[in-house]
């Protein structure tokens, strides 16, 4: 039973989504003209598999949080996605990484 409890707070933590300084320069839109000049990098995803545990606001700010990463680990400076909405509803965390000109 102590290894259980001292393998709990190991794994909770690891699933935290811990920004850098390259993610922390990404930008998440949900307009196209924003992304329009730039160089698409790959997909992306800020889904967790908690989604149905937290919050709608706290599941959008750590879908933002894991988009910004993940595109940020691809060389993305931009991520188009719906989670940029304000009225997201949860529905989708997908987005498209694009490397952008300064």
């Amino acid at each position: 039973m102590p290894r259980v409890l001292f393998v709990l707070p190991l794994l909770a933590l690891a699933a935290c989504a811990i920004p850098s300084s390259r993610s922390n320069i990404v930008v998440v839109t949900d307009n196209k003209a924003v992304v329009e000049p730039c160089k698409k990098v790959g997909d992306v995803d800020g889904g967790s598999g908690l989604g149905g545990v937290l919050l709608l606001d706290q599941a959008r700010d750590s879908a933002l949080a894991r988009l910004k990463i993940r595109t940020a680990e691809i060389g993305g400076t931009h991520v188009l996605s719906p989670v940029a909405a304000l009225n997201w509803k949860g529905a989708s965390t997908a987005g498209i990484a694009y490397a952008c000109p300064n």
